[in-house]
């Protein structure tokens, strides 16, 4: 599925791709934060040693920026953005995930902005149009 990208992640992903030298296929760019997503093997590069390269990506854009690795399959996509899943099941372009009951307050996140972005960018890639956490 493609993904059509506004101008402001047309020069989010310019940027990015600048200072790190890594080639985001995505962007999703809300108030706090910037997600990029990347081939997985990338991922360090980008970062930079001691988180040096983010850093200058974090203060170039004025916020906060998390790195995702990109795949072709919803099923390993998912495991990316959350790599604790105990199970998932697919139905209709909708997706039950199963997550330790430790880690369900990091993956939705402060008023629920990461789980947000990570339906977000299921809908975006796989048209999964709803992602429930039990």
């Amino acid at each position: 599925m493609s993904v059509k990208l506004g101008i402001d992640s047309i020069r989010t992903i310019a940027l990015f791709e600048k200072v790190t030298n890594v080639h985001a296929k995505d962007c999703l760019i809300t108030e706090d934060y910037v997600y990029f997503l990347v081939d997985p093997d990338k991922i360090g590069l980008a970062i930079g040693k001691n988180g040096a390269v983010i850093k200058e990506v974090r203060k170039s854009l004025g916020r906060q920026v998390k790195i995702f690795g990109y795949s072709n399959k919803p099923e390993d996509m998912i495991k990316n953005l959350i790599p604790n899943i105990k199970t998932m099941t697919f139905n209709n372009g909708s997706m039950v995930i199963s997550i330790p009951p430790a880690d369900k307050v990091s993956v939705i996140g402060k008023n629920g902005r990461n789980i947000k972005a990570i339906k977000e960018i299921m809908k975006r890639h796989f048209s999964i149009k709803y992602v429930k956490l039990r």
